[in-house]
């Protein structure tokens, strides 16, 4: 990790400065016309205004019907010389509109509760709540109440909506801010370097750009539709983008919206609606809930279909859990019972210890206890990190291929696409390649080829201050390379559910050997990621146990 540096006061503004000329760089030709403008005006500025601006784009503000709102007198920033003459100039250039001719209802958030009731027509009580208190300023004289409130300027920020699409495209999405420039400018962030490249950037066409644009309108309209009704939910899921062939982020977002509204739909019992929207969508849980949705309704022989046209495909190992214990559950109160056995269960060898407790981790102590029980024995707290780690490490080059669409900004710790089935797919090629490299003997080259070389750099897989240099030594050693196979294959099958539920501790016996041990302390049960983990070490032949840990009286 870099030693951390001081921040120049206007750090913010250098970064901004970043962000837009990234995007102009290499997505003009994309832009319209308004926010080419936006651009152009901005850069004209004088730092001052230039300061303020960014200060109030990245503030919260008081919303309203044309932009959040600020006091100007509520405005401190000792970076800026003459904040007065940046309104000035900031208001000429339209990038702030200064006392907006706003209803009373837009302005009232805007003061406290203290100023609200000091500027009452009429004597209101102190214990009156805030609702209460902005309808009773409301019943008044509005005129005369809103001359009062706006004595001081009102500023409101202009030309967000532009701004927002230089943040879609430089960070994929609308969630993200200037804090990933402060990270690495703190030094708590080191990241990968990948190209960057125009034809390798994930927006290719305007349209796609209004299309995600379009998503993220609707995301913030879901709020409402989902606490109103059936007809909310419809109308809004009429809203939605239809979405772009090859633009599989903008296909994963829909999804999942389509998702949260057919749920809810589902909470209302238009159970007919949510199920039209759980056809729309391609990744699990929909056909799960079209299953439950079509036995709830009766039609059991509907819901058993779905869950072999599940078992025939299913997207990840937790949809295919599903099928079988579903359809066992449902088979069993129709004449198909006999077609649906129920799932079989692995049962982990289990032991059970009595400890000292000490205010120590349950897992420390466990590992502590472990590696007593025989001569030069070690044993290590894991947990997710060594298998994830070591993978991390083998594939580094792999996971930051320049896969287009992969990368927007330098500041990413993981490719766009690392959580979803579309990362294996998309690299398939080269993890074949890989992993018959690993077959072959070369896995712990390519280890310690990255270990050396990538020292402290940002990966999604590696916890480089849970992985010692003995500890990868000693694994590599002691975990024969077919073991080290199946987990890979395992976790890159599924990695946003399979990099959690990993045992917490490995023991490296004096004798030789390896064993992995899942830690469960007074009152703790597996997991079902963990349960699912376990049973694959017992099909693979990976030494594996539980201990159950008790307390001493």
């Amino acid at each position: 990790m870099a030693d951390p540096v001081e921040l120049a006061p206007d750090y913010y503004l250098s970064n901004f400065h970043s962000l837009v000329d990234f995007v102009v760089s290499r997505y003009g030709k994309l832009l319209s016309q308004e926010e080419q403008c936006f651009y152009q005006t901005f850069r004209q500025l004088q730092p001052d205004s230039q300061r303020l601006y960014v200060r109030l784009l990245s503030r919260k503000g008081v919303p309203s019907s044309i932009g959040a709102l600020f006091r100007q007198h509520r405005l401190t920033y000792t970076e800026i010389g003459d904040l007065p003459a940046a309104v000035d100039e900031l208001a000429s250039a339209h990038l702030l509109c200064r006392d907006p001719a706003l209803p009373l209802d837009e302005v009232l958030p805007l003061f406290t509760k203290s100023e609200l009731l000091n500027h009452s027509l009429e004597p209101l009580p102190k214990a009156l709540k805030r609702p209460a208190l902005e309808q009773a300023l409301l019943e008044q004289d509005r005129a005369t109440i809103q001359q009062r409130l706006m004595e001081e300027p009102l500023l409101a920020v202009q030309a967000a909506q532009c701004f927002d699409t230089f943040k879609l495209l430089f960070f994929g999405n609308l969630n993200q801010d200037l804090t990933d420039y402060v990270l690495r400018d703190l030094g708590l962030f080191r990241y990968e370097t990948y190209p960057l490249e125009r034809a390798q950037l994930p927006f290719q066409t305007r349209v796609q750009i209004e299309q995600h644009l379009r998503y993220y309108q609707c995301l913030r309209d879901a709020e409402e539709a989902l606490g109103a009704d059936a007809n909310a939910i419809n109308t809004l899921a009429t809203q939605l983008p239809a979405g772009i062939d090859g633009d599989n982020t903008l296909q994963r977002r829909l999804d999942r919206l389509r998702l949260t509204l057919a749920r809810q739909l589902e909470r209302f019992d238009a159970l007919e609606d949510a199920e039209q929207l759980y056809r729309q969508c391609q990744r699990p849980p929909a056909r799960e809930r079209r299953a439950r949705i079509a036995v709830a309704r009766g039609d059991t022989d509907i819901g058993l279909s779905l869950c072999r046209e599940i078992l025939a495909n299913p997207y990840n190992e937790a949809e295919r859990t599903f099928a079988e214990n579903f359809a066992h559950r449902t088979a069993k109160k129709t004449d198909a019972a006999h077609q649906w056995p129920a799932p079989r269960r692995h049962s982990p060898i289990t032991e059970t210890v009595a400890l000292a407790q000490s205010g120590a981790r349950v897992e420390l102590l466990a590992a502590a206890h472990l590696a007593q029980t025989a001569p030069e024995s070690q044993c290590h707290y894991v947990e997710n990190t060594l298998f994830n780690g070591v993978l991390g490490l083998a594939i580094w080059d792999i996971v930051f291929a320049p896969i287009p669409g992969a990368f927007f900004n330098p500041f990413q710790v993981a490719p766009s696409d690392f959580r979803t089935a579309d990362f294996y797919s998309q690299r398939s090629d080269a993890f074949a390649r890989r992993l018959s490299e690993f077959e072959s003997g070369q896995l712990a080259h390519w280890v310690w080829r990255h270990f050396h070389a990538k020292q402290g750099v940002a990966n999604p897989l590696v916890h480089w201050e849970a992985l010692s240099e003995p500890l990868i030594r000693r694994a590599l050693e002691r975990i024969p390379t077919d073991h080290w196979l199946a987990i890979f294959h395992r976790l890159l099958g599924d990695i946003t559910h399979h990099r959690s539920g990993l045992p917490d501790l490995i023991l490296f016996p004096g004798s030789g050997g390896y064993e992995l041990v899942e830690v469960k302390g007074p009152g703790d049960r597996l997991q079902q990621n963990q349960q699912r983990w376990l049973a694959y070490f017992a099909k693979h032949q990976i030494p594996h146990r539980v201990l159950h840990v008790e307390w001493q009286p």
